[in-house]
This record gives structure tokens, C-alpha cells and sequence, in this order.
């Protein structure tokens, strides 16, 4: 009698759990929540101003490059770097938000490495030329 009680218990928990059952994930936002609140995240990171420049990408599949002026509850203004017109956005409307503007800090110190060392090694290699002890 446990067994059979044990295998229907165990049927239904493999079967809950293979369904996923949303519904009784309580707490958790949903999907398209989840992603709204990642791009409100990442606007917020790159704040306002001249120096927030950023290339938006739309649900339409349309590209948008400018600043970000205001960043607010449900959205957020960008002025275009072309045209000047401000557009508001809603974070709902926006796909993808990719700052721009060059490299980033560990990429500039890895070059300005690389080439310190490499003109060190011509500089060493001029003044020693073929000697080996040098």
C-alpha cells in the first residue's frame, strides 16, 4: 500500500515540476517584467547628460542613437544625435540599450601596456643589437 502511495506521490512531483507551474511561482515577476526591469537597470547605470550616449534598439527593429536627457518610473527621453528631436521612451517598448563611445578602462591600460613593453623590447634590442650580453 506505501508503494503505491509513495509512486503516485513521486508521479505527481515529476510531473509538477516538468509542467513548471507557473502559477504557483508566487513572488517572482514575470517574464516580460523581468526584462523591463533590466533595461530600467541599465538605463540607470549610464545616467543622464551628453555622456550618457546610446544606441536603443526598438521591438520594431528600429535603431535609435543619442543621450539620454530624463530617465523616469515608466520611461525614458532620448535626444538623437542627428536629427535633435527628443523621443520619449517606454522601458515596455525598448529591446536592447547598448552604450557607446569606446573602450572601456581595462581595454585602454591593456594597450598602453603593450606598448610600453614592446617599445622597451625594440629599445633593448637597438642598444644591444647581437650581443648576447648585453
Amino acid at each position: 500500500m506505501f508503494k503505491k502511495y509513495f509512486t503516485l506521490g513521486l508521479l505527481l512531483v515529476l510531473l509538477h515540476t516538468a509542467n513548471g507551474m507557473p502559477g504557483l511561482a508566487l513572488g517572482q515577476p514575470r517574464e516580460g517584467e523581468g526584462r523591463v526591469q533590466k533595461i530600467k537597470a541599465n538605463v540607470a547605470k549610464r545616467g543622464t547628460g551628453e555622456k550618457a550616449r546610446v544606441t536603443v534598439e526598438l521591438h520594431d527593429g528600429s535603431k535609435l542613437k543619442g543621450h539620454i536627457s530624463q530617465a523616469g518610473e515608466d520611461s525614458f527621453t532620448l535626444i538623437e544625435d542627428k536629427t535633435g528631436q527628443t523621443k520619449v521612451l517606454a522601458y515596455s517598448d525598448v529591446d536592447r540599450v547598448k552604450g557607446r563611445g569606446g573602450l572601456s578602462l581595462a581595454a585602454k591600460i591593456g594597450i598602453g601596456v603593450s606598448i610600453f613593453f614592446g617599445a622597451l623590447a625594440i629599445l633593448y634590442g637597438a642598444a644591444c643589437g647581437n650581443d648576447p650580453f648585453c
